[in-house]
């Protein structure tokens, strides 16, 4: 765009020289010619320029290594031609900020892939702070108020913190309060007060004496997984990876746990994989009101596990 207004200049120029020695009606013409283009240029533009807008997307979560970009998606509500856009991008995370600068088609879905440096583990977040569109001559930029954001957030592989000897082996059952229908169960003789429905006839037959079939549940359970916060991205690379083996660990064994990220973090009951990998996302993209948080925390936990990054 400036090489086209610096030959846009020229021309001005030349034109207006060879009218003021040449003082007839042709240059005159030949100059009023060149003046109007500016406008005319504006004029047939302007449609175009006003109706585009851009729309951000990407992958939420990424492993570390893995290949993934940013989509950039041009919307034009009219048929209107315009000319290039020219997009200024902020991309931030926790310890690093740069702008980038793009120029691509207003063509009405027109796809620009920015690529995700996957090696960078974090929330890497991309926004969009300055959107011009440029005239068809490329003589004239109109500046656009199109907001747009999106995130990402790279995580690195699983690995096993050391003192994992605390850390629960299957779900202790306890009897279920008030008996009734439990798919376990545990076998006892009778006592007094207990109901003749629990009775197991069949066993009670085999050993002559009446034995009680008891229900078990597993109890309410307090357990929580507190990450420690970092101060460096080496730091933040062990916590994650930490955090993510034990919630394998705990989930495999069929442990659903609470979750808090800092000493002041929210709180989150985690009882799959994909509800921890959200919990991420949303506290280190600071979206906190997207959190689908614990809606009753137990007032103490019987069971923590402390998540740190030290070596």
């Amino acid at each position: 765009m400036s090489s086209r207004r610096i030959l846009y200049s020229c021309i001005v120029a030349a034109t207006a020289f060879f009218y003021v020695l040449y003082y007839f009606w042709i240059a005159w013409y030949l100059l009023l010619l060149v003046v109007l283009i500016l406008p005319f240029d504006f004029i047939i533009s302007l449609p175009g320029m006003l109706n585009r807008r851009i729309t951000l997307s990407s992958p939420k979560i990424l492993e570390r290594g893995e290949d993934g970009v940013v989509v950039l998606i041009v919307h034009a509500q009219s048929k209107f031609p315009a000319g290039s856009l020219k997009l200024w991008m902020k991309c931030s995370g926790d310890d690093f900020s740069v702008w980038k600068r793009f120029t691509f088609s207003s063509e009405d879905g027109y796809r620009y892939e920015v690529q995700i440096d996957p090696s960078r583990t974090g929330v890497t977040s991309f926004e969009m702070r300055r959107l011009w569109t440029v005239s068809l001559l490329g003589l004239i930029c109109l500046p656009h108020n199109n907001p747009a954001r999106t995130s990402v957030l790279v995580l690195p592989p699983a690995e096993k913190p050391p003192h994992t000897v605390a850390l629960p082996r299957g779900i202790i059952l306890k009897p279920k309060p008030g008996g009734g229908f439990s798919e376990d169960y545990d076998l006892r003789p009778y006592r007094a007060g207990d109901p003749i429905r629990a009775v197991h006839w069949k066993v009670s037959a085999k050993y002559d004496s009446l034995i009680i079939r008891e229900p078990l549940v597993p109890p309410a359970h307090s357990r929580l997984l507190h990450a420690a916060q970092w101060n460096t991205a080496a730091e933040r690379d062990l916590v994650l990876s930490r955090l993510r083996w034990v919630s394998d660990y705990l989930l495999k064994w069929d442990l659903a746990y609470y979750v808090r990220l800092g000493e002041e973090g929210p709180v989150a009951e985690i009882t799959e994989n994909s509800q921890l990998l959200d919990y991420l996302y949303n506290v280190l993209d600071g979206s906190i009101d997207n959190l689908q948080t614990a809606s009753a925390v137990p007032i103490r936990f019987a069971w923590v596990f402390r998540v740190d990054g030290n070596s």
